[in-house]
């Protein structure tokens, strides 16, 4: 619905639900709303400090599945590197 066609989109949703498909709500594109669980674990490990080979081994995956989670936190934060992550994660906590 960001390029200005609710009708449109809510078309498509409708057929994707008729055909059995199970499409995302209605979320966020960017912000720490649009993180998954998965994102939203590993954003949070890194912005606490941890390597990515720390973090893969505390959430049994591989070092390259938080290398893929870190990147679509990324883009969806806006930041380039983990110095911005504490901030937008959530940035009440680490102000104190």
């Amino acid at each position: 619905m960001a390029c200005g066609a609710p009708g449109l989109a809510q078309a498509a949703r409708n057929e994707l639900l008729a055909a059995g498909a199970r499409p995302r709500r209605g979320r966020l594109l960017s912000g720490p709303q649009a993180l998954t669980n998965a994102e939203r674990r590993v954003a949070e490990l890194a912005a606490a400090g941890h390597s990515n080979r720390d973090i893969a081994q505390r959430l049994f995956v591989t070092p390259k599945t938080v290398e893929v989670h870190l990147t679509s936190v990324y883009r969806k934060l806006g930041v380039g590197n983990r110095a911005g992550l504490r901030q937008a994660l959530d940035p009440a906590p680490w102000t104190s």
